[in-house]
């Protein structure tokens, strides 16, 4: 399923670029016709990355990015655009290779598409803003949303503010209209995106997996059993390997019910400080916002730090404790199977014996000593005010320098500034570089889960406005590379992520930092000086949150591109918006269609 996502996004990252700074206008639009021909590109883009310090090869890399309709291969893509007839693809690579060939033979492509593909990088974590559609229908449907409020604004004299007729008599003019015959099939949509949408949906996934679970774990043991029923007593040997079997599905069967026990509790638990206990008292409430925002406070402050500091003497230590309580009654039936003797006279001795409602007792107590101590800090902060602004008030300057933008980039930004924004980003892995790899693939495989299966109406998390983003770690696991193509600017696009997906951003980026690097070329931005991302705390708080200093750091490690293809100038609103339409006007006529009729022409 993740494979689906990530192979929609690819980046060629070819070193040894011989070229200038730029791309000549013949092979732009030769780049153009091949896109537009084999008509499965959604964006495209290219750019150089300058060479790594101690690289034997220090010209740059010549970067393609393509983001591309799902279901294709990376290698029938590449086939695709290699073999046609245009051959822009060999007049872009092909001067790395063989410089003195200007007509490629049938196996000097051949031989281009076995380099490029040793050169290509699927993403290690993506997100799809406008899913489910090709770039036919996104083209198509732009198309229906152009003609139908053209059509609207003839009939607005007609029907007035009637919406219900308005909307009829759209619908009838689509129905009749014989160019729209292939609206008349509802859009296609996966199955996150339809049957899926839905929580119930969501939970049967997890539901089956653990009842297969059960089911093959309980028929590990049953079916010697009913073998010795019906064949009679076996053979010594084979006596002991079914009693083996039956006694290891018995303690498996014993250590999965303690294990969703013990994550049902924990479930609970969650659930309780989160949610019932927020809304019923405000000093809970407060002291949970308090903790939140001490821990995403961009300044560093004494309260910050105190917090920070409580995090890792109490938090860290009681999850822990939590984990390892889970842990110790998850394996239980194991002990008791292996040491039963030990487990008797050692282990249970030593456990204290507490009835349910001792327990309960206990969470109460602790509860109320909690809203008590936030409580007392509340009124504390309140009486003695001038200790409480000194607590709270910055220890240091938050950024020691204001934003700087190469002028490259100032000229790509300004060439889409009537278009869908792109940015192409890259930092260098902090060592040990193995290590943060790991965690990276890690948290950009939780990200693409999620966008696959949950955010699956354009927004990642809070942030809107993404149609197709996408990381890479490459050069042997050393850099991280970020492509993405979204609506409005650069500093909302990254607002949206401080605002919206801090959480997940912070996650991801904390690994990395910037190295100083000479420009790809002249013309074109370098690092000066080493630079860090901002500080992070417990692994997602903090980092992006430092607004400025986040800012900064992306804009340093920005790269412009050369080149850039955008098969159709929609933004993810639009698109969603034509999609909607295409459905009201071609499905059952009731309000809701109506509505969104109606709200398609007066957008």
């Amino acid at each position: 399923m993740l494979e689906i996502v990530r192979q929609q996004m690819i980046c060629i990252v070819a070193p040894g670029w011989p070229g200038e700074g730029e791309i000549s206008q013949p092979l732009q639009q030769a780049l153009h016709d091949l896109f537009n021909d084999v008509a499965v590109v959604h964006f495209a883009s290219i750019g150089l990355l300058p060479a790594m310090a101690d690289a034997a090869e220090q010209r740059p890399s010549l970067m393609l990015e393509l983001a591309v309709e799902e279901g294709l291969s990376p290698y029938d893509l590449l086939y695709r655009l290699i073999y046609h007839a245009g051959g822009a693809m060999w007049s872009l690579f092909g001067s790395m290779y063989s410089p003195n060939a200007e007509e490629p033979t049938d196996q000097q492509k051949q031989q281009l598409l076995g380099r490029l593909m040793g050169c290509l990088s699927i993403a290690d974590g993506a997100f799809v803003g406008a899913r489910d559609r090709s770039v036919r229908q996104i083209q198509i449907e732009a198309e229906l949303l152009k003609q139908t409020r053209s059509e609207a604004r003839t009939l607005k004299q007609k029907y007035g503010n009637d919406r219900t007729a308005f909307a009829l008599a759209l619908a009838r003019w689509a129905y009749t209209n014989p160019g729209f015959e292939w609206a008349a099939k509802p859009a296609p949509r996966s199955y996150w995106r339809g049957k899926g949408a839905g929580i119930g949906a969501k939970l049967a996934y997890p539901v089956r997996a653990l009842v297969l679970w059960f089911v093959v774990v309980w028929l590990v043991g049953a079916l010697p059993r009913a073998y010795n029923w019906f064949f009679g007593e076996p053979h010594p040997v084979v006596q002991a390997i079914e009693d083996a079997a039956s006694k290891t599905s018995e303690i498996l069967l014993a250590m999965s019910g303690h294990f969703l026990l013990a994550l049902a509790v924990i479930a609970f638990l969650v659930w309780l400080f989160l949610v019932p206990l927020p809304a019923q008292f405000v000093s809970w409430r407060r002291w949970l916002k308090s903790i939140q925002r001490e821990l995403e406070r961009p300044t560093e402050t004494i309260s910050s730090l105190s917090t920070y500091v409580a995090g890792w003497v109490i938090g860290v230590p009681l999850l822990l404790a939590v984990a390892a309580c889970a842990i110790a009654y998850t394996l239980a039936p194991l002990a008791y199977a292996l040491a039963p003797d030990y487990m008797a006279r050692t282990i249970e001795t030593k456990m204290p014996k507490l009835t349910g409602l001792e327990l309960t007792e206990i969470g109460v107590v602790a509860i109320i000593v909690v809203l008590c101590i936030g409580a007392l800090f509340s009124w504390l902060n309140r009486r003695f005010t001038t200790l409480s602004e000194r607590f709270f008030h910055p220890l240091e300057d938050d950024v020691p320098r204001a934003q700087q933008i190469h002028p490259s980039i100032e000229r790509c930004e300004a060439r889409e500034v009537n278009g869908i924004q792109h940015m192409i980003s890259l930092t260098d892995l902090r060592g040990p570089q193995g290590w943060s790899a790991w965690c990276i693939r890690v948290s950009l495989r939780i990200v693409t889960f999620a966008g696959r299966v949950f955010f699956t109406q354009g927004w990642l998390g809070d942030a809107p406005g993404i149609h197709f983003g996408h990381w890479h770690i490459i050069d042997n696991g050393r850099r991280f590379l970020f492509c993405s193509n979204y609506d409005g600017n650069f500093g909302g696009y990254l607002d949206d992520f401080i605002n919206g997906a801090s959480s997940g951003t912070t996650l991801a980026w904390r690994w990395t930092e910037l190295n100083p690097r000479v420009p790809a070329v002249a013309g074109q931005p370098g690092i000066a000086q080493p630079r860090s991302f901002p500080p992070t705390r417990f692994l997602i708080y903090r980092g992006v949150k430092c607004e400025l200093k986040f800012k900064s750091y992306a804009r340093d490690s920005m790269l412009p591109n050369l080149y850039r293809f955008v098969a159709c100038n929609a933004t993810l609103d639009e698109i969603n918006l034509a999609t909607g339409l295409r459905d009201a006007l071609f499905g059952e006529r009731n309000e809701k269609n109506d509505d969104l009729i109606m709200r398609a022409i007066e957008t």
